[in-house]
């Protein structure tokens, strides 16, 4: 077990502002609004810098004391992050913008940046020993969380509309 100062403390609800424990399986607040993650950022900020992270391989898990997997153990990844940023000088050009930028998260294993929040979601699940996910999707969210389930060993049920984009469901 090799553990991780992650700065990541609680969850909370944006919308009523209840707290819940971060080591404990939750799923929506009491109010039905989504948990989301909070940092102690004043603590991180005494103690990361730019050169915390230099040196570290690049990708997501590169600045794992900001995501909430507190064990390297429960990481689950595909080499997903760090993907290039390409300048579009002819687009600059032709668009009258001074500089334009792309940001190519084709090359993510799953061919979509939603691969970044399976890999977090994925590995914090295993961490709390869930064994089964389940959750909707309208697009290819779900294909990056079936992907990352399997690798993690965790059985996903990916709930999909029939009027979905085939392109989507043939995935």
């Amino acid at each position: 077990m090799s553990k991780i100062n992650s700065y990541a403390d609680h969850l909370y609800c944006p919308k009523c502002g209840k707290e819940y424990s971060l080591d404990e399986v939750h799923q929506l607040c009491e109010c039905g609004s989504p948990l989301l993650v909070h940092y102690n950022l004043q603590e991180a900020g005494k103690h990361l810098t730019r050169s915390s992270f230099q040196g570290r391989t690049g990708g997501l898990w590169r600045y794992r004391e900001l995501l909430p997997v507190r064990d390297d153990d429960n990481i689950v990844s595909l080499g997903e992050g760090m993907t290039p940023v390409i300048r579009l000088k002819k687009a600059e050009k032709s668009s009258g913008i001074s500089q334009l930028f792309l940001k190519d998260e084709g090359v993510i294993p799953t061919g979509t940046f939603k691969a970044r929040g399976a890999a977090v979601g994925v590995s914090r699940a295993k961490e709390l020993g869930i064994k089964n996910i389940i959750m909707p999707t309208n697009g290819n969210a779900g294909a990056a969380w079936s992907v990352y389930s399997a690798r993690a060993g965790i059985k996903a049920e990916i709930i999909m509309p029939e009027n979905a984009p085939s392109i989507t469901r043939n995935e």
